[in-house]
């Protein structure tokens, strides 16, 4: 199966002219690639262009794994945007439609799988990081949730405390102004002393 073609040759950069793809198709480039990572001999993947494409050039082994380098980082970005794609569709659908994360977790696993057993490890591999990007938003939203609970509590225990030391202070201040006052027996001040501490 043939890697899928970037949208345009840019993705690979520019082809110095006397390059020995440049007689090259995108489309030619994309099913030598394809043969490429079928096998480890780059003979046999010079050989085939030869005789699919009419490749007359000279191809030097560091030529050739040059271009090999070029064309893997085109494919890895090509998956990556499928990946991304994959994922807004997925989000998108489950929006529209009303469905939860785990049902939609669950489609793309059984979409990935489905791929797989057909031999698509490039559409099984989109299913599964679409389905893992669903997961992984789920896990940070909890996070976030668990984070936002714990200063929530950390912040009623600061005002539990703050409101304690200000319940405190008012009685050191009521008790004092208690222990000043002359106007008070010894007896009053005691009354109103134990008012004040509750005892």
């Amino acid at each position: 199966m043939a890697s899928p073609a970037p949208a345009s040759m840019a993705e690979l950069g520019s082809a110095r002219a006397d390059a020995w793809y440049s007689g090259l198709s995108e489309s030619q480039q994309w099913q030598l690639y394809a043969i490429a990572k079928r096998t480890r001999n780059w003979a046999e993947v010079v050989q085939a262009a030869r005789d699919n494409f009419q490749l007359e050039a000279e191809v030097s082994r560091s030529g050739f794994y040059r271009w090999r380098d070029k064309m893997r980082q085109a494919d890895a970005e090509q998956r990556r945007l499928a990946v991304v794609a994959a994922q807004a569709e997925a989000a998108s659908l489950a929006r529209e439609n009303g469905i939860s994360d785990e049902a939609a977790i669950n489609a793309l696993k059984a979409l990935a799988i489905d791929a797989a057993m057909s031999d698509n490890s490039s559409e099984a591999l989109k299913w599964a990081n679409a389905a893992m990007a669903i997961k992984d938003r789920q896990q940070k939203d909890a996070e976030l949730k668990l984070k936002s609970a714990r200063q929530k509590t950390a912040d009623d225990q600061l005002r539990l405390a703050r409101e304690k030391f200000e319940a405190a202070e008012r009685r050191e201040n009521a008790a004092k102004g208690a222990i000043a006052d002359t106007k008070l027996t010894d007896a009053e001040r005691m009354a109103k002393l134990k008012e004040i501490y509750g005892i």
